[in-house]
C-alpha cells in the first residue's frame, strides 16, 4: 500500500514540484481548496483519512483564500499545472468552464451508480445541486453536472442570549423580531434596556454563558466583583453613539437577500448553449425591480438612523463578529459556517441562533452558500474517475459527516446528515457540549426545522454563477454604506453602481 506523506514546508514543497516535473515522487491526486488556516486543516483531516482509506498519495494545497485560488486555478490554464480537484462558487466554475478545463461529472456519475447499484445524486439535498446543474447544457438544452456540493452554510441570526433574557426581566414584552417590521416595534425597546448599561457592568447569580441567570445587577465600569454573582455582560468599553442593535456580517449577502425578500431580482442570465455560459445581467436596478431596491434600501437607511440596524464598517471592521462580542452589537446575522468567530474563548454571554429575519410571509429567502468540488481535465482517464472517487468520498457518509461536526457547516448530502458522527452531535446532551459545538448542534437543528422544512416556508436561494457575477458582488458589496452614508440617494447610488458595470447591464 501507498503511504501519504503530507509536505509540511516550503523547502519540501519545492522539492515535490521539481520531482513531480522529472517525473517523479508526483502525487496521485493534487487537490486545491481556497479555505482560511483554521477549515484547511479539517480538510486535511478528510484528505488523511482517505489516503489511508484507499492507498493514493494526494497532495493537498490549501490556497489561503477563494481570491488566491481562483487567480491560481486562471494562471495555471496556459501551463496546464491545474490540479485534479478543486473547490470553487458557481462563477468561478463558469470561468474554468469558459476556459476549457473542468470535466462534466456526468459519465462519472453514471458509472458510479451501475459500480454501487445507487442514485449517487439523490444523495444531495435539491437546494444544493441547481447550482452544479446550471452551468452547462448540451445542445438539447439538457444541463450536466458540474460539481458535487462540499462546505455548505447559509446565514443565521445570532445573538446574546444573555443581553436578551435581561432585556425581558426589565421589559417582559420583547421578543426575538421574526420579521423586518418587527424591529421597528421591538428595536426601540430593546434600546430602551441599553441605555442604562452603555459604561457600564452587568452581574447576576448563575453560571456565565447560562440560560438560567437571575437577581440581576448593574454596576459600574471600575467594579471588578460582586458577591455571590457572576460578570456576564460587560459594556464598559460600549457608547451609545456607536451601539447598533443588529448587524449583517456580509454587505453582499444582505444587499443580494434584501433585494429577494423585497420581490425584486438581483441577476439573471441568458440560455447557454453547447460551450458555455452566453451572459448574465444585474437587474437590481432594472424596470420594475429598481422601484424595490430603492424602497428596501430606504427601509434600512431607518433602521440605521435609529440604531437597530448597522454594517461592519461602522465598527471599522470587515466583519460584525468583534464587535458582537464586545457587546456594540447585540445581534448578528452571520453564516453558519463561521458560528465561532462570534464566541470568546472565555465566553461570558450565551451565545444562540434564530432565523435571519423576512419581509413577510411570501418572501422568507436566505442564502445558500458554500463551495463545490470540480474536477479538471488533468492526468488520464483512470486518474480522473480516482479523483471522482475520492469526491464522493469526501461529499457523502462518514467523511462529509466529520467535515460537518469540525466545522459547523451543514451536510450536503444526506447520507451524511444521517451518518452517527453528525447526529451523535444533534442527539448530545448541551452539557457534554462546549459552546462551538452547542452552536453547531443549534445551527443544524435550525437549518432542518425551518430552512430545509417545507412547513416552514423558506426558500433557501442562490442566483445563477456567470463570468462576471462576483464583479456584481463585487460591486453590490459597498452599496449599503454608501446608502447610510446618507449624502446621495438610493436611485443615485443604484444609477452610478449600473455605470461601472457597462458590461453587464442591459
Amino acid at each position: 500500500m501507498k503511504k501519504y506523506s503530507k509536505l509540511t514546508t516550503a523547502a519540501m514543497l519545492g522539492a515535490m514540484i521539481v520531482g513531480a516535473a522529472s517525473g517523479c515522487g508526483k502525487a496521485d491526486l493534487i487537490i486545491w481548496t481556497g479555505f482560511g488556516a483554521s477549515y484547511t486543516k479539517a480538510v486535511q483531516k478528510l484528505v488523511d483519512t482517505y489516503a489511508e482509506q484507499s492507498g493514493l498519495s494526494i497532495d493537498h494545497q490549501g490556497q489561503g483564500s477563494y481570491d488566491k485560488l481562483q487567480t491560481n486555478m486562471n494562471n495555471s490554464v496556459a501551463t496546464m499545472s491545474y490540479p485534479n480537484i478543486a473547490n470553487g462558487y458557481p462563477d468561478h466554475f463558469a470561468g474554468y468552464i469558459r476556459s476549457g478545463i473542468m470535466c462534466s461529472l456526468d459519465k462519472y456519475i453514471a458509472e458510479y451508480n451501475q459500480e454501487h447499484n445507487v442514485d449517487l445524486i439523490n444523495d444531495f439535498y435539491p437546494q444544493y445541486m441547481t447550482e452544479n446543474q446550471s452551468l452547462l447544457y448540451d445542445k438539447q438544452g439538457k444541463a450536466y453536472t458540474m460539481g458535487l456540493p462540499f462546505n455548505k452554510s447559509t446565514e443565521v441570526m445570532g445573538y446574546n442570549a444573555t443581553f436578551v433574557a435581561y432585556a425581558k426581566s426589565v421589559d417582559p414584552t420583547i421578543k426575538i423580531p421574526e420579521t423586518w417590521d418587527e424591529w421597528n416595534v421591538e428595536g426601540p425597546k430593546m434600546l430602551a434596556v441599553m441605555k442604562n448599561l452603555y459604561g457600564k457592568r452587568l452581574f447576576a447569580k448563575g453560571e456565565k454563558a447560562s440560560d438560567n441567570l437571575t437577581d440581576w445587577e448593574i454596576c459600574e465600569s471600575s467594579v471588578e466583583e460582586v458577591p455571590g454573582k457572576n460578570l456576564v455582560m460587560d459594556c464598559k468599553d460600549v457608547n451609545e453613539a456607536q451601539f447598533k442593535l443588529l448587524c449583517w456580517d456580509s454587505t453582499d449577502n444582505m444587499f443580494i437577500t434584501i433585494v429577494r425578500q423585497w420581490g425584486g431580482v438581483y441577476t439573471t442570465y441568458t440560455q447557454q448553449d453547447s460551450v458555455t455560459v452566453k451572459h448574465g445581467y444585474a437587474e437590481f436596478n432594472s424596470g420594475e425591480n429598481k422601484a424595490k431596491t430603492i424602497e428596501a434600501l430606504n427601509f434600512f437607511k431607518k433602521l440605521n438612523e435609529d440604531h437597530i440596524f448597522g454594517l461592519p464598517t461602522e465598527f471599522d471592521d470587515s466583519y460584525s463578529s468583534s464587535a458582537f462580542k464586545a457587546n456594540k452589537c447585540m445581534f448578528t446575522i452571520c453564516s453558519s459556517g463561521g458560528l465561532s468567530y462570534n464566541i470568546a474563548s472565555d465566553p461570558v454571554m450565551r451565545f444562540r441562533l434564530a432565523p435571519i429575519p423576512y419581509k413577510d410571509a411570501e418572501h422568507k429567502y436566505v442564502i445558500s452558500q458554500g463551495t463545490n468540488l470540480g474536477l479538471f481535465k488533468q492526468g488520464d482517464e483512470e486518474t480522473k474517475k480516482k479523483a471522482f472517487d475520492a469526491m464522493v468520498a469526501f461529499t457523502t457518509g462518514e467523511l462529509q459527516s466529520q467535515f460537518s461536526v469540525d466545522t459547523g457547516y451543514y451536510p450536503a448530502s444526506k447520507s451524511a446528515t444521517n451518518n452517527a458522527k453528525y447526529q451523535a452531535l444533534i442527539n448530545q446532551s448541551d452539557d457534554e457540549l462546549n459552546e462551538t459545538q452547542l452552536a453547531y448542534k443549534e445551527s443544524a437543528i435550525l437549518n432542518e426545522n425551518y430552512y430545509m422544512s417545507d412547513e416552514a416556508g423558506w426558500i433557501k436561494f442562490v442566483d445563477p454563477g456567470f463570468v462576471g457575477s462576483s464583479t456584481i458582488r463585487s460591486e453590490v458589496k459597498t452599496i449599503m454604506a454608501i446608502v447610510f452614508a446618507g449624502e446621495k440617494t438610493p436611485e443615485q447610488i443604484l444609477n452610478e453602481s449600473y455605470s461601472r458595470l457597462p458590461d453587464l447591464t442591459r
